[in-house]
């Protein structure tokens, strides 16, 4: 069975031959640049560079040697870069910092592993200021030049599900976040109300635009696609069910809807947190996978989480807790939560084995081996 065959019986609630996994499909199931390294040094595999699947998160391309050694199903399907360069400043302290396309800006400070929003470029919700502040072109050539013809030939000479992730951002939510700081932009959901529907009306656009141009190239090769708003946190969500329903399920609906018109790929929505009250929600507007199936939040048990909605959803992610178990568990540990979340989440298809979110810095190698030959030992039908 091939490993795109794998994948589709899964997330058509058919039994595969076993669990299909991934690392490095996207870019929240990937690895920390230093952890792959690590990795790869423990198991005796080549020593080369890292490179880079996503600058932000500082996240590593898999390579072919670990996909063969894992037994990795999924590989991405990016848009090229943005013809704009972004330009990387050292700070006194030896941080790094850049501007984003919204004109934030991100900043790794010595000895952290990432990027992170510190300066947010409208510290006023004014229409006017909304008016006259960067955005990213979703009609950037330069992001689409040459992949149509790069994806088709890679899908015919590849056996791996093709996880696809249109530009431009895909979070209408979290980019008021980023633009706002979080503080203003969940009160601006409330008491700016003009502001807010205005800027997530725009910036609905421009992802609506971004995925009809990334689809239009690269749609009919995919498998699964991306669709991301983190909606909750550890205890519940993020903001009122009912001003969910009414500011922000809307505008995804109609993301979605674009999607669906230009790809017959399932729909994979990642939302960390304790999500359980917005799924009924999610399986409403088209949602076909949730990840990555925060095990540790308030309410998420990955048994309940299957009796409710196994026979609408199926779960990306879920099989080993990244907050406690995968960083600071033993071996043995490790290899009894992932035979919890296959017994869990396995039975009649719908999951696809991969960590909870992308695998952290502080994860020693040996924990990485025992999970991923966990799932192979015990994600077999």
């Amino acid at each position: 069975m091939t490993s795109q065959e794998r994948v589709l019986l899964a997330l058509h609630h058919q039994k595969p031959d076993r669990v299909p996994i991934d690392l490095g499909g996207s870019v929240v199931t990937s690895i920390a640049l230093s952890t792959y390294s690590a990795v790869r040094q423990y198991l005796g595999l080549a020593r080369r560079p890292a490179r880079i699947l996503e600058f932000v998160q500082q996240i590593a391309v898999v390579d072919d040697d670990m996909i063969e050694r894992f037994g990795i199903d999924v590989v991405p399907v990016l848009a090229n870069p943005p013809s704009r360069s972004v330009s990387i400043v050292r700070g006194a302290d030896g941080g790094m910092s850049f501007q984003d396309d919204f004109g934030a800006t991100l900043r790794q400070p010595p000895g952290c592993h990432y990027y992170d929003w510190q300066e947010f470029p409208l510290p006023d919700a004014s229409l006017d200021d909304l008016s006259g502040m960067p955005w990213p072109d979703p009609a950037d050539l330069a992001r689409y030049k040459g992949l149509r013809d790069a994806v088709k030939s890679r899908r015919a000479q590849s056996d791996k599900a093709f996880f696809g992730m249109a530009p431009c951002g895909h979070d209408l939510f979290n980019q008021l976040f980023r633009v706002r700081g979080m503080e203003n932009g969940l009160m601006d959901l409330v008491v700016e109300r003009d502001f807010a529907e205005a800027f997530l009306d725009r910036l609905c656009d421009t992802i609506c635009a971004a995925q009809r141009m990334f689809l239009s190239e690269v749609g009919e090769w995919l498998d699964v696609h991306f669709a991301a708003d983190d909606l909750a946190g550890q205890n519940g969500p993020l903001i009122s069910p009912s001003l969910y329903r009414e500011l922000i399920k809307p505008r995804q609906a109609r993301i979605i809807s674009v999607i669906r018109e230009h790809t017959r790929a399932k729909i994979c929505y990642h939302t960390c947190g304790a999500v359980m009250p917005l799924l009924d929600d999610l399986v409403e507007i088209g949602v076909d996978v949730l990840n990555p199936v925060q095990v540790s939040a308030a309410g998420m048990d990955t048994a309940e989480l299957k009796r409710r909605y196994g026979k609408n959803l199926c779960f990306w992610g879920g099989g080993c807790d990244t907050q406690k178990v995968l960083p600071y568990g033993s071996t043995e540990d490790i290899r009894a939560e992932v035979r919890r979340r296959m017994r869990d989440l396995a039975p009649d298809g719908g999951f696809v084995f991969n960590p909870v979110h992308n695998i952290q810095p502080n994860v020693p190698p040996e924990n990485v081996v025992a999970m991923f030959d966990a799932a192979l030992e015990y994600g077999r039908y």
